[in-house]
C-alpha cells in the first residue's frame, strides 16, 4: 500500500484496460501510478531485504494471488488461467495467476499478509490500532 511520497514523483490512477483482469488478478480496477525521479514509501507485510525484485528483458512472470507490490508500468500486466484449461485450473484449485510481460521490474513479497506465524501470535490490528487509521484503510481500498 502506498503511504507517501516526495514532491519530485507524478501520481496518477490507472484504471484496468481489461473488466476481467481486474476482478480476477486481485490487483483491483484502479492502481496508482508513481512516475519520476524521488523516494516513496510502501507498506509491505515483510521486510524490504526480504521481498524478490524480478527484472524482466522482454520477459514474462507469471504470480499465483496479489503479492506483487509494485511493477513497472513498461509492463503488460494480464490475469491468465493456470493451466491450459479452465477445468484443469478449477480442479488444480489455483485458478489464475498475474502475468507481467515486457521490460521492467517486479517487486513481489515471499508471503501474504496473515499467512506468517509470527502474523497469527500478533495483536490483532484493527482501525484504532494502525497508523493508516480510517482514511488510509479507505484509499488503501480504491488504490489497491
Amino acid at each position: 500500500m502506498f503511504l507517501a511520497c516526495d514532491a519530485n514523483l507524478n501520481e496518477s490512477i490507472v484504471s484496468r484496460s481489461n473488466l476481467a483482469t481486474a476482478a480476477l488478478g486481485g490487483e483491483g480496477l484502479f492502481n496508482l501510478t508513481l512516475s519520476g525521479n524521488g523516494f516513496c514509501v510502501l507498506e509491505s507485510p515483510v521486510p524490504r531485504e526480504e521481498l524478490f525484485e524480478f527484472v524482466l528483458d522482454n520477459d514474462v512472470i507469471k504470480i499465483d494471488g496479489n503479492m506483487a507490490i509494485a511493477w513497472s508500468s513498461s509492463l503488460e500486466f494480464t490475469t491468465e488461467k493456470s493451466t491450459s484449461s479452465l477445468v484443469g485450473s478449477v480442479l488444480s484449485g489455483e485458478g489464475f495467476v498475474n502475468v507481467y510481460r515486457g521490460t521492467g521490474r517486479v517487486l513481489m513479497a515471499p508471503t501474504l499478509p496473515g499467512t506468517t506465524m509470527s502474523d497469527k501470535h500478533a495483536p490483532e490490528q484493527t482501525t484504532a490500532n494502525t497508523s493508516a487509521g480510517a482514511v488510509g484503510n479507505f484509499l488503501g481500498g480504491l488504490l489497491k
